[in-house]
């Protein structure tokens, strides 16, 4: 179990090429348990999504559809959001981390699951330790999370088919002096761990130095749920290329050129919230 300021807000575990069916097909026996933990949480859940079959389901999931871990698995998760402000996190300010430290969201995968992309390694984690921005910093993780979560539930109540998002997180441009200074490392510890909850997620592109960072400063410590979902590639193309593919549905040629694609430019966070987190797959529109 992670500390509280970890626990997941939107929970979203490793997808393949057919997570849609994993996540939609349940035996009786689940279904019955799905039933029961719903009557003990719903009383606690204080908002309509959370009520939804789609989002109790990976609670239990989470904890092997153990009815007790489950419920304190949500109901850790609820004070997180409660002490954490959670349901006004996108209505702050955000301009200038959203210009600084870039999230978008690159289109869709197969299964019409929203694709986002964290640059990590443009990041200039030492500029936000030194400045005291360390803990706006890991509200801004959050802030990002949230955002793909929101994006995802709102597909989801204009007809999506789609049980779950995708992370790539891009290392390509990572400096050991910038990124990987002492003070900055905890930022990356909280990234991977959230990561864990909440997102399937592949590291892109990683400069060399980047795998043993992985392997033996991060990995030892994070907890087993982190450790399954997390792949490494180095900057070889070819090989993250075809893992996007055969392993998460995700096709590169209709990613935007910046990902060696062909498809539409990305939309930024701050375009998000413009749009008010609204977004339709380009290839069903």
């Amino acid at each position: 179990m992670f500390p509280r300021v970890l626990l997941v807000f939107f929970l979203l575990s490793e997808i393949s090429a057919h997570g849609i069916d994993e996540d939609l097909v349940i035996t009786w026996e689940q279904k019955e348990k799905l039933d029961e933990f719903r009557t003990i949480m719903e009383p606690h859940l204080p908002h309509d999504y959370m009520k939804t079959d789609i989002y109790l389901i990976r609670w239990l999931k989470a904890r092997n559809y153990e009815i007790p871990a489950a419920s304190r698995m949500l109901q850790e998760n609820l004070w997180w959001r409660e002490e954490n402000e959670m349901d006004a996190l996108l209505d702050e300010d955000w301009t200038e981390f959203n210009n600084q430290y870039r999230f978008n969201l690159d289109g869709c995968d197969g299964n019409g699951a929203p694709v986002f992309v964290l640059f990590a390694g443009e990041w200039d984690m030492r500029r936000a330790a030194l400045a005291g921005q360390s803990e706006k910093m890991r509200r801004y993780i959050d802030k990002c999370f949230e955002e793909a979560s929101t994006v995802l539930r709102n597909m989801q109540a204009r007809g999506s088919n789609a049980t779950r998002a995708n992370l790539i997180l891009d290392l390509g441009s990572l400096s050991f002096q910038v990124q990987a200074c002492p003070r900055c490392i905890p930022f990356y510890l909280y990234l991977v761990q959230s990561l864990g909850a909440h997102f399937p997620n592949v590291i892109n592109a990683s400069p060399e130095f980047a795998v043993p960072l992985w392997n033996n400063m991060i990995k030892p410590v994070a907890p087993p749920e982190v450790r399954k979902l997390v792949d490494v590639y180095g900057r070889k193309r070819s090989e993250w290329r075809e893992a996007l593919l055969t392993k998460y549905g995700i096709d590169f040629t209709k990613m935007s050129h910046e990902m060696g694609g062909d498809g539409r430019d990305p939309v930024d966070s701050n375009d998000l919230r413009k749009s008010d987190y609204l977004y339709e797959c380009p290839e069903l529109k």
